[in-house]
């Protein structure tokens, strides 16, 4: 028997990961709010301004910096060539097109796991101690 994976599979399991580390962070709400945008981001302005506004931010570890690396790190999945902004920023059509095909992919993926992941309240934090 054959063992492999799809390219959608493998990008389902590491989005599993990455957002399953990210829930235990005090800022997983303002993460998830963001996550929960961006594919509509892409599709409005498109992949390399979605990237460029969520790299922008002046905190170094703001929650759309960390889900960037979150995005890069699901991307690298099927795509692993560099840095996707970069990448993107520099790309000709029909390489853009691919790109954002991908990274779109990416990112409903991450959604999906964000939309699964229960909300915390300040309150359940005590409550799973006990």
């Amino acid at each position: 028997m054959v063992d492999f994976k799809t390219k959608e599979q493998s990008m389902a399991q590491k989005a599993f990961l990455r957002v399953s580390e990210r829930q235990a962070e005090s800022d997983f709400g303002d993460y998830k709010s963001f996550a929960l945008s961006f594919p509509s981001l892409i599709h409005t302005c498109g992949l390399v301004q979605a990237v460029s506004f969520a790299c922008s931010k002046k905190k170094k570890k703001s929650s759309m910096n960390k889900y960037v690396e979150d995005l890069q790190a699901v991307f690298n999945e099927i795509d692993n060539a560099g840095d996707l902004a970069t990448r993107s920023r520099e790309a000709m059509v029909m390489e853009y097109m691919r790109i954002s095909r991908h990274a779109l992919s990416a990112a409903s993926w991450i959604k999906r796991y964000c939309q699964a992941a229960p909300d915390k309240k300040e309150g359940e934090k005590v409550a799973e101690l006990s």
